[in-house]
This record gives structure tokens, sequence and C-alpha cells, in this order.
């Protein structure tokens, strides 16, 4: 049995439901005019730790730079090598490139072409670095290689995959977000990141004042496993980064090390294995750095800890004093 009846007339309907979405509607429609025609600043979306990192990278490779070494790679390279201190041991300037295994090499190759583009002529060395997990990558992540196009194109990337990412872009939040508010209030980090770094801007003067290099502070578990291996798509991507390297620029490859005792006793020999092949890939020399460090240096499988970033920097940086020239 019906208790009542509610008969709506269209223009009840208009006001009721419509109405209210006209504010939304325009909104989206400044937002999205404001980029269209380049009212608005270009995208600094710099509202978590992967994005400040990511935003900071690709200003830095398009931005004039003095330094003549170049480290490039994943997250390992990123975190695991102080460029400050490295370029001090060797007494030239010393840049850090470096971003995540959710990138390829690829990506790797666009950003260098971007450094070279903004410093003609400057570029000396090439140093490539990455860890064991990142080789077996079989592929990049969607979103991280949208994102980057993004950034470098100065648009939204706004044919994310996942659908809540498509409808804030939609209306606009994407734009107002990575356009206007990240530029006026800094993101606050959580957890760790939070208690080392604080925010967004403090990440990014961090950055800076390192020359690009980075420090993981929130220990983590050892995971996955030590079955390492090179992907079949490493060779691909390999012969496009080393295209991107220019006619006179020495391009140098080396391994990351991994925890001593995860990786076992037969990790050595197959780190060695995988150095020869892949530096073939690339046409680069290989860079006799240590397979493993001990556990007590890292802080997760991938990452070193603050006691750990000297040491290797240090070791890279005697690693690398036989392929520099004498000038050097």
């Amino acid at each position: 049995m019906k208790s009542h009846v509610c008969e709506f007339q269209p223009k009840e309907a208009v006001q009721l439901v419509l109405l209210p979405l006209l504010p939304v509607a325009i909104f989206a429609g400044l937002m999205h005019a404001g980029a269209w025609l380049h009212w608005l600043p270009s995208p600094r979306p710099t509202l978590d730790v992967d994005r400040t990192i990511l935003v900071h990278q690709v200003d830095a490779s398009r931005s004039p730079h003095d330094a003549e070494l170049v480290l490039m790679g994943d997250s390992s390279c990123l975190m695991d090598v102080s460029a400050k201190v490295l370029g001090k041991q060797l007494g030239c300037a010393a840049l850090n490139l470096g971003t995540f295994s959710y990138l390829d090499l690829n990506a790797s190759a666009s950003m260098l072409r971007h450094y070279v583009e903004a410093n003609p002529g400057r570029l000396r060395t090439v140093v490539l670095l990455m860890h064991p997990e990142a080789l077996r990558r079989p592929a990049p992540e969607e979103y991280y290689m949208d994102l980057l196009k993004s950034l470098f194109e100065r648009t939204e990337p706004c044919h994310a995959a996942r659908a809540a990412s498509r409808w804030t872009c939609l209306l606009g939040v994407d734009i107002f977000k990575g356009r206007l508010l990240s530029r006026v209030v800094p993101a606050a980090f959580r957890g760790r990141y939070g208690q080392y770094y604080g925010f967004s801007d403090c990440l990014e003067r961090f950055l800076h004042d390192q020359c690009g290099s980075a420090i993981d502070p929130e220990p983590q578990a050892f995971k996955c496993n030590a079955e390492y291996r090179l992907a079949r798509q490493l060779e691909g991507a390999s012969g496009a980064f080393k295209a991107a390297v220019p006619a006179g620029v020495k391009l140098l490859a080396g391994i990351t090390p991994v925890p001593e005792k995860f990786a076992g006793q037969r990790y050595p020999q197959i780190h060695q294995q995988m150095l020869r092949q892949w530096s073939q890939w690339l046409q680069a020399e290989a860079l006799d750095l240590p397979a493993t460090l001990p556990d007590r240096l890292f802080v997760r499988t991938t990452h070193l800890n603050e006691a750990g970033i000297p040491i290797f920097t240090e070791q890279l940086g005697e690693a690398l004093k036989p392929h520099l020239s004498p000038s050097r």
C-alpha cells in the first residue's frame, strides 16, 4: 500500500537536480579553459612523495646545470648515492636524476634528452644505476609513465587508468590542485616521510641541496625474493637509452647492491652475469660495484640507510675513477 505519491514538473526537476550542479560545471569549465588558454601556471602536482620527487627531477632535467656527470636509474640510484659527495670525490659537478623502478629506460632516455637539450655541450659522463629488482620488471606502470609525459608536456594526465582519476580530472579538481593549490599550500607527508621531511616544499629543498639525491627514512622488512634475472623487454629499452646518449659522452652501467644474507651465496655470480649481458645491450662500460653489502646497511631490499649511503657512494666513486678522463 502506498502512503503518498510525489510528482515533479520538469521545471522543478531542473531546480532540484541541475541548479546545484551549476557551480560545479562553472568551476570545471573555468579550470579547463584556464589550462587550455594558458591562463593558469603549468602543473606542479607536488601532492605526495612520489609526485614531488618526479616533479623535481623533471624540472632539474630541463634546467641549466653545471653537472658534467649525470646519474640516472631507478630509486636505488636516487636513494643510495649522494651526488653531492660523489661530485666532491671526483672533482666534478654531479647531478642525480634517478627516479623509480615504476618507470623504464625509455622514460630515463626522455629525461636525458631534456638535460642534453637544456645543457648543450656540457655532459661528459652518464652513469646508469639500477637495482636487480628493477632489471627483472617486465614493464613500467602506466600511471607513472602518463605522469612523466604530462609533466614534460605541462598537461594533466586525464587518461589515467583509474576511474576516480578520470572524474577528478574531468571536474577540474586535478587542474586546481596541480596548478594552483600545490603552489600555495605544501602537502604534508605521512608516516616516516612526514617525520623526516615534513612537507613537500622541504623535500624539494632537500633534493635541490643534495643535487637530486634523496634518503629513504621508512624501514621495511626485506620482501620479494632474490631470484634475479634480466627481463627480456630490457634489451629493447636498453637500446633506446643508448640512443639518447650523445656522441662523445661516456655511458657507464652498474647494478646497485642487495642485502648480503637476503641475496644468498650464489648471487654475486648471478650479478656478474647480469651486468655483463646488460652492459652489452647498452653498449656501455660495466662498473665493478659490490653485489651485496651487509644487511645492517639497508632500510629495505632496494635502498640503503643513512649509514650505507656514504659507504656505497665512496665505492661508486672509486669504481668510476678508472673510467673518467685524467683531466678529472
